[in-house]
């Protein structure tokens, strides 16, 4: 099984007075208690967020932007009124992600920030829904997030690390499965990822997906929070 360069981390920007941060954490194997989280870490705790993009709040998740179709409008019964077309960056239900490689095959779910971060709860991949990311599959970058630990257990990007460039990524969603390959996989440091354009700048061309975890190569911080993420870029195949 190949080795690749492990990740730890957190992404951290500061827009004006703002500061975010991204860290999905690893976990606490062989961590002592004055240099990393304790073994009875939670996914809560382990938590990670994008760059601001302008404003110094981020979007709510709870909000929606279009009304539900078939809702009655202004002009209209609902009966008569046509449904809204869904947003740019929907994804019909159902979508998983699968790398054959490492042998994951994962739900998907969008999910928004969760207190100012990028949060996914245990055992779950999730697509970030903010800061003009799309669904995975749609036109734009989309980034999927998951913990390598949590709650002291392996979790669902444990071998995320083990990807590597060449590697096969799946989006399967209602229309099929839609083929991507690895263009870039390794350990990124945080302040780094904050400013990485292919991560986070504009894209308006290119189906890709950025695939973030973390991992302990780079050690801890003073908080506990990893040095550095583990991130795979995959575009169509």
């Amino acid at each position: 099984m190949r080795r690749r360069p492990l990740v730890v981390g957190a992404i951290v920007a500061v827009i004006g007075v703002a500061l975010v941060l991204v860290g999905l954490q690893r976990g606490a194997d062989g961590v002592s208690a004055g240099s990393g989280p304790s073994d009875t870490t939670s996914a809560s705790e382990t938590s990670a967020s994008p760059p601001e993009s302008g404003a110094t709040s981020g979007p709510s998740a709870t909000t929606p932007t279009t009304a539900a179709p078939g809702t009655a409008t202004a002009t209209g019964p609902a009966a008569t009124a046509e449904p809204p077309a869904p947003p740019a960056t929907a994804l019909e239900t159902g979508p998983a992600l699968r790398i054959p490689d490492i042998g994951l095959d994962a739900d998907l779910h969008a999910e928004g920030l969760r207190d100012g971060r990028i949060n996914p709860p245990a055992r779950t991949v999730m697509w970030f829904t903010g800061y003009d990311r799309v669904a995975p599959g749609a036109v734009g970058t989309s980034v999927i997030a998951g913990h390598v630990v949590a709650n002291g257990r392996a979790d669902v990007f444990n071998r995320l690390s083990e990807v590597a460039v060449g590697d096969e990524v799946q989006v399967v969603g209602d229309d099929g499965v839609e083929t991507f390959r690895v263009v870039r996989a390794g350990v990124v440091d945080k302040d780094e990822l904050t400013v990485d354009q292919t991560v986070w700048g504009a894209n308006s061309s290119v189906r890709r997906l950025a695939i973030i975890t973390c991992d302990d190569a780079y050690g801890f911080r003073s908080d506990g929070h990893r040095v550095a993420n583990y991130v795979v870029i995959a575009e169509p195949a």
